[in-house]
């Protein structure tokens, strides 16, 4: 039986590479929406993990939450479990934009498969985030939308507020967003004829045939350029999170991924890729946020005056220089992400690529082996990122229980992100860092002068305080 799984998950911080998942809440429905059973994991705080004060004054989390909490290793494998339940669809409330990253990294880390969730066992994902754009716009009655300061917001915590969805509980305790999205979606799914609309903007085929019934709006040696509108929060209340894109054909590299063109921004020519005022490429993946609506009357005419005046002049500045078009899809269809050097084995699930079958093989015998109670197993692994990552287990879960020899590389690792940046950081797949000590005491600094804290925020950077110091 096909079944949704409405979940949340609060973290440690906002690196889904480095950061880690604390608390993860879950209420599996019925397609009706009618509640099957529900879910809260409780995961403690590894000791390579250096909290951001920001995130724990927003989640509230304390240390007598997370004391009782499962290893890290244990809580992932349970929630993988949940998701890769047969005929599972996963959705969250902008899920594809956070939430679903930080579960793909926790499962590389933890050597479980990252992307079965995705398609294996008829399981499929979905985003309730897009879902409630949508209806916000074309279809807002029976919803209070909020407004701040006269700006539009699709903050749940906001909707859930001023409809009432939850009783009690706080905002970002997992089971209380889990609850409000839950509810948000009975609302909107009173409408059965859109709700069913837009959850085919989440199966693949669907999406892709929706697509490809557009009609094009010119043609060039790439083929046919179809016009039409995207739909995302991230484009604003101002613009009624709408911009029209051109159709530019697939990513060479990324097959996976489509590419648009976003119209409503002034092209300037001739095309300089490397300029910090070049054109605006979008990256979609069929199935998932974000949603693409063809360029019907009754969707266009809901955009703003001044994207249909710049869209119809970048319309026929782009026919009008041929070769300047070519250039531009040249460029974006061929760009591969840069590649990154010395990039930290935690955050080389992008760059690294899928698990072969040879280490899918490794992993089999790692489980089972740590499930035993084996922790010698690491040294019999012949795959080196399954052998590293497999360390790492151990070391962040079961650190006593590892050898002298294993314990010594871990305490140099950890010398990185408990002293002062040096010259060998932890990097991640952006290019960017792993949170050490000194940029928690420095976000902490920030954090304690803000206007507005309350008691119990107080006391957790109090406890967070003597936290970073104790590393």
């Amino acid at each position: 039986m096909k079944t949704f799984l409405f979940y949340d998950i609060e973290t440690s911080g906002l690196n889904p590479a480095f950061d880690q998942i604390l608390t993860f809440a879950a209420i599996r429905t019925d397609l009706e929406l009618r509640e099957i059973d529900r879910t809260s994991i409780v995961i403690s705080l590894r000791n390579d993990i250096v909290p951001s004060p920001g995130a724990f004054i927003t989640h509230r989390l304390t240390p007598e939450d997370l004391k009782d909490g499962l290893c890290e290793y244990q809580g992932v494998a349970l929630i993988h479990r949940l998701l890769n339940t047969p005929d599972t669809i996963s959705i969250g409330y902008n899920s594809l934009g956070f939430d679903d990253e930080f579960l793909r990294f926790a499962f590389y880390r933890n050597l479980l498969d990252p992307y079965t969730h995705q398609y294996a066992n008829d399981c499929a994902r979905m985003d309730l985030l897009p879902i409630a754009t949508l209806y916000r716009i074309f279809k807002p009655d029976g919803i209070h939308w909020p407004v701040i300061d006269d700006k539009a917001s699709m903050r749940l915590e906001l909707i859930s507020e001023k409809n009432n969805l939850v009783q009690s509980g706080r905002a970002h305790d997992a089971m209380t967003d889990v609850e409000a999205t839950l509810a948000l979606a009975r609302r909107l799914s009173g409408q059965k004829r859109m709700w069913n609309y837009c959850l085919d903007f989440f199966d693949k085929k669907n999406d892709q045939a929706r697509l490809d019934a557009v009609d094009e709006v010119f043609q060039s040696i790439f083929g046919r350029h179809r016009l039409c509108i995207m739909v995302s929060v991230s484009f604003g209340s101002d613009l009624t999170y709408m911009a029209p894109v051109l159709s530019l054909g697939h990513s060479t590299p990324y097959a996976n991924q489509s590419l648009w063109l976003r119209l409503d921004k002034e092209l300037v020519l001739p095309f300089k890729p490397d300029s910090g005022d070049g054109p605006f490429v979008l990256r979609k993946r069929y199935g998932e946020a974000k949603i693409v609506l063809p360029s019907l009357d009754r969707f266009w005419n809901r955009l703003t005056p001044s994207q249909h005046q710049v869209c119809e002049k970048n319309i026929a500045m782009l026919k009008a220089n041929q070769d300047e078009f070519q250039k531009l899809v040249i460029h974006h269809r061929s760009f591969k992400y840069p590649f990154v050097p010395d990039l930290d084995l935690d955050a080389s699930l992008y760059q690294d690529g899928f698990f072969s079958s040879v280490e899918k093989k490794e992993m089999g015998v790692f489980h089972r082996a740590i499930n035993n109670g084996e922790m010698g197993v690491c040294e019999t692994l012949v795959s080196p990122r399954v052998k590293g990552l497999a360390q790492r287990i151990v070391l962040r879960n079961f650190y006593e229980q590892a050898a002298p020899e294993v314990r010594a590389g871990h305490d140099r690792y950890m010398v990185k992100i408990r002293g002062p940046l040096g010259d060998d950081p932890v990097k991640g797949y952006r290019n960017d860092l792993k949170f050490t000590c000194d940029m928690a005491a420095q976000e902490l600094a920030s954090v304690r002068s803000a206007q507005g804290l309350d008691a119990d925020q107080k006391a957790i950077l109090d406890w967070l305080d003597a936290h970073i110091k104790s590393m």
